[in-house]
Formats: structure tokens, sequence, C-alpha cells
């Protein structure tokens, strides 16, 4: 003889239809809006930035990097009315040519730009500061000074126009960075050559920098 099982359940009834009544059924999800592509997402950051007149430059600096800023600068120039534009560096390296491309551009334009490093700033990058009239660095960033290098090809006669040219360059390159600093071409010479590292406290005092955002004036800390 065989007892049910007590807690298995019994037969599934099923009750006659009433008119008019309809059984439960679960309400469909809503619509999902289908997120903006990441082309759309740009362009509108590229709108506020352009409103809030910031430029972005991160990264390596060459010669396509350097001609879609020195755009960017001279539109905001054109469409600015004397508003002074900000300038967000986090440039680790950049070519020399590039560099001094901006740095010609900035000389002049009309608006004054303000800079702020934001991460490392380091090499010919050092000339893109160089040329805003007010500069600014936040607490956690450094400056890593190197001396600028490129490399050549060509023939040999080539390869003495290039080194030449290029020794032209780096003279210019220190005097610009002594004219930013007040220090002698030597100095910043001798300090590119070793690799020095400056933090933010370091590089005001040696006068890369006005001040560090960020922070309290002497007096209110």
């Amino acid at each position: 003889m065989s007892f049910p099982y007590p807690d298995r359940p019994g037969p599934r009834r099923h009750d006659p239809l009433i008119p008019g009544f309809r059984p439960w059924e679960p309400e469909p999800d809503p619509p999902r809006r289908d997120p903006l592509p990441p082309s759309r997402i740009l362009a509108f950051e590229t709108d506020r930035l352009v409103e809030m007149r910031v430029v972005m430059a991160h990264g390596h600096l060459d010669g396509e990097r350097a001609a879609e800023l020195c755009s960017r600068l001279m539109t905001l120039d054109a469409l600015g009315e004397g508003r002074p534009i900000t300038l967000h560096l986090r440039l680790e390296s950049a070519g020399l040519e590039a560099a001094f491309s901006v740095l010609d551009t900035m000389d002049v334009l009309t608006c004054p730009v303000h800079a702020l490093v934001v991460g490392r700033l380091g090499g010919a990058a050092l000339l893109v500061l160089a040329g805003a009239r007010r500069r600014e660095i936040t607490p956690n960033a450094m400056i890593r000074m190197v001396e600028p290098a490129e490399r050549f090809d060509g023939t040999a006669a080539e390869m003495a126009l290039f080194e030449e040219q290029h020794r032209r360059q780096v003279e210019v390159f220190y005097d610009r960075l002594a004219r930013l600093t007040g220090r002698p071409a030597e100095e910043i010479r001798d300090d590119a050559r070793r690799g020095r590292v400056l933090g933010a406290e370091q590089a005001r005092a040696y006068g890369f920098v006005h001040d560090i955002t960020g922070t309290a004036p002497p007096g209110l800390a």
C-alpha cells in the first residue's frame, strides 16, 4: 500500500474562464532608450569644452596633434572677444618642431592663454607651457626636464643639415625657457641633461608656474 508524499502538490485545477475576465499577464517592460553612440558623446563634450573655452592637450604631441591644437586655439581666439583660453597640459613628450608650431601660434593669438599642468609635462612640451601668459600646476602634477632629441634619416649631407637645424632649435628652446623661468640657460641645460624632475612646489620655485591650483593662499591653510 502506497501513501501520497505529504509535500507533493496536487493536480493543477483549471477554472473555466469567466466572460469579460482576462487572466493576469505580466506587464511588458518599458522600451529601453539606446545609449548615445560614442561619436555623439564626444561631440557633446567637445561643445561643452568650447563653451568653457578649455582645450585639452594630452599624450604625445606630434605634428598631427599640434595642427589640431593650433586649429582649436585659433578658433577660440576668433570667437573669444578677448576672453582667456584655458589649456590643460599632460604632455609627457613632444616633437621639437611640433612644440615650436604650437608656441608660435600662441604668440600671435589676441586672447590670453592660461595653462594648467594636470599630469606629467616634459621635454619639448615645455615650450607649450612657455607660451602661456598665466601658468598653474595641480598638486600632484610634475615637470620633467629633458633635452629634446630627434631622429633623422637620409644621406650624410642631409643628416648634417638636420643636425645643424636641430642644434639651433635646441638653443632657442633653452633661451625660451630661460626667459620663462628667469634662470640662466646653462643651468637649465644642465638640469635637462640630468633629467631633473620637479614636483609642484619645485616647479613653482624654479619659475615654470606662477601658482599651485587647489591649495589655500599663504596664511589661510
